[in-house]
């Protein structure tokens, strides 16, 4: 329920409530919204989807194509209006929720994963972009494949049957979500870090758990392949040529020569976002080498801010990555209730100035 009434709240202090989703529209061509209203026929559409990037939107042109196929089938039952593929959008991120709770349960316990999931809940970013960016679709998918990895981690000492099919639906989960972001990639490197981390004892376990999740999302990636023609390596290829591309072009020169100001700038941007309660509640987690996943999560985020692989607006595209700051945060088990309080009036307050005072809805 905060999941959807808390983004609305902030959102109504800008729009009204009918103007949901028409943030899609404020830069023509721009939402890959206008790709879902170019699909006549699905199949096509996925069979030419490579050969159509660059005729498509602007994130389009650099994305899978998962979300256009989402608000294709929203179109298809509820109407192609903007207010509907924003409640569409909403929708996605609040049912993320459970799975990031249930993720999080399992990686630090119980009373600590639900004051994780409040903690989410008082972020900027979160509560700014669930109902007005494409990026909040994504942290559906991403969770979902998230808690499975938790239950693979966790049967690394069970029994065959469990050791082999927890990883399994992993790797197809880390597939379908491939197919909505290629942020996945760096979600599945913090999920085999983990593994690798927390199975170190039993390594003939982890190497097991690994190819499997490896083979399980190879073979939904040519399942796919053989029944729709579309191939996800392809996609890759020129998603990452296309935005080298654009991104050399809008800065005026070779982009990687703003690594500097890149690395710091995502960082930076990202911990904005994400809130001063996460933040600050991040730094006291320094329990943080002591638990696999919070160690992962760690060691990929440093991957993400220094690898040279994104170009800016992490505060947003990042999205899916601050449930992993919280698990950080709550890595030393729950905090007191007067200390809870705390956190969330940090994070709320700074959503409530940024969305008064910013000069632009972002």
């Amino acid at each position: 329920a905060l999941g959807v009434v808390l983004p609305v709240s902030l959102f109504v202090i800008r729009q009204g409530l009918g103007e949901l989703g028409t943030q899609f529209l404020i830069y023509p061509n721009e939402e890959v919204y206008f790709d879902a209203l170019a699909v006549d026929d699905l199949r096509a559409f996925l069979a030419h989807y490579v050969e159509r990037m660059p005729s498509l939107s602007l994130h389009g042109r650099h994305f899978p194509p998962g979300h256009a196929i989402l608000l294709y089938a929203v179109g298809q039952w509820f109407g192609t209006s903007p207010l509907a593929a924003g409640i569409a959008v909403l929708a996605c991120f609040a049912l993320a929720l459970p799975f990031v709770y249930r993720a999080l349960a399992r990686m630090h316990g119980e009373a600590a994963a639900r004051q994780g999931v409040l903690l989410l809940l008082a972020s900027p970013s979160v509560l700014d972009f669930a109902c007005t960016s494409m990026d909040a679709l994504f942290v559906l998918p991403a969770g979902i494949a998230l808690w499975l990895a938790t239950r693979s981690l966790a049967s690394l000492g069970g029994d065959s049957a469990r050791r082999f099919l927890a990883p399994a639906l992993t790797g197809c989960a880390l597939f379908v979500a491939t197919c909505f972001s290629f942020s996945t990639f760096p979600l599945g490197l913090a999920i085999g870090i983990a593994i690798v981390l927390a199975g170190r004892r039993s390594p003939r376990r982890v190497i097991e758990s690994l190819m499997t999740i490896g083979a399980s999302y190879a073979a939904t990636g040519a399942l796919l392949y053989l029944a729709t023609d579309f191939a996800i390596w392809s996609c890759l290829a020129e998603a990452k040529r296309s935005n080298f591309e654009f991104m050399s072009r809008v800065v005026g020169r070779y982009a990687h020569d703003l690594y500097g100001v890149l690395f710091y700038g995502n960082g930076a941007a990202f911990l904005i976002g994400s809130g001063l309660g996460i933040v600050a509640a991040a730094y006291t987690g320094r329990a943080v080498w002591k638990n696999p996943w919070s160690a992962a999560f760690a060691l990929t985020l440093l991957v993400m801010v220094f690898g040279g692989i994104y170009f800016m607006e992490t505060e947003r595209i990042w999205l899916f990555a601050i449930p992993w700051l919280v698990a950080i945060a709550i890595s030393r088990g729950p905090f007191t209730n007067g200390s809870l309080r705390l956190l969330l009036a940090a994070g709320l307050v700074q959503a409530l100035v940024m969305e008064t005072m910013l000069f632009t809805l972002w």
